[in-house]
């Protein structure tokens, strides 16, 4: 798979980056209006809301199938959401 990003009408601020981790559902904003469950990447770089870059945030993400699983995923972080590219269940 290629994992080269195309560079030239992205927010140079937001590099993109993989990360390898286990995709768990946690609740999101608990006790919020937003809480909802969410599908997370646990890293040990850290914990982040993961989600397909260019999907509607307001559906049903499509990776919560792959909870459990560990995935490589490269994407950038915006705010506190990795929006994933590209995504393979590691072998």
């Amino acid at each position: 798979m290629n994992m080269s990003a195309d560079n030239s009408n992205r927010d140079k601020n937001s590099p993109f980056i993989t990360l390898t981790g286990r995709l768990v559902l946690r609740t999101f904003g608990k006790h919020s209006k937003s809480e909802h469950l969410g599908v997370f990447l646990v890293t040990d770089q850290g914990d982040y809301l993961i989600r397909p870059s260019g999907a509607n945030p307001f559906m049903p993400n499509p990776l919560m199938p792959l909870a459990g699983k560990t995935i490589v995923a490269t994407g950038c972080i915006e705010d506190y959401v990795f929006l994933a590219q590209t995504w393979k269940e590691e072998e």
